[in-house]
């Protein structure tokens, strides 16, 4: 009986870490913006990280590209999958070029 609880708080221990470390994997974020004269979206995403906004707004003025306001989405991986598909889909539909910037973004400025 005493080994068994001994195995069983084990195994609690154990995967605990394994859990929170699942928990934080949760969500994925998103941010595009459009040049204000050209026909081109900037975006990154990146998952599992603080509020990247700021960064991604700071490598476009860095970078001396116009653009219009950034637009930020947060959500789980599957709701991220189907969002970030149609994103691609209406952009490119719309001629517009498209820039991903993740590495780039994903640098603390």
């Amino acid at each position: 009986m005493i080994n068994s609880v001994v195995r069983l708080l084990l195994a609690v221990v154990l995967l605990a870490p394994i859990s929170a470390f699942a928990a934080d994997q949760a969500h994925v974020q998103l941010c595009w913006a459009m040049g204000k004269f050209d026909h081109t979206v900037y975006f990154a995403e990146v998952g599992n990280r603080e509020d990247r906004q700021v960064s991604f707004d700071t490598l476009l003025e860095i970078s001396a590209i116009d653009h219009h306001a950034v637009k930020c989405t947060t959500s789980d991986f599957e709701t991220h999958r189907v969002a970030r598909a149609q994103l691609m889909k209406d952009w490119r539909e719309s001629e517009f070029a498209i820039v991903n910037t993740t590495f780039l973004s994903d640098l603390d400025y």
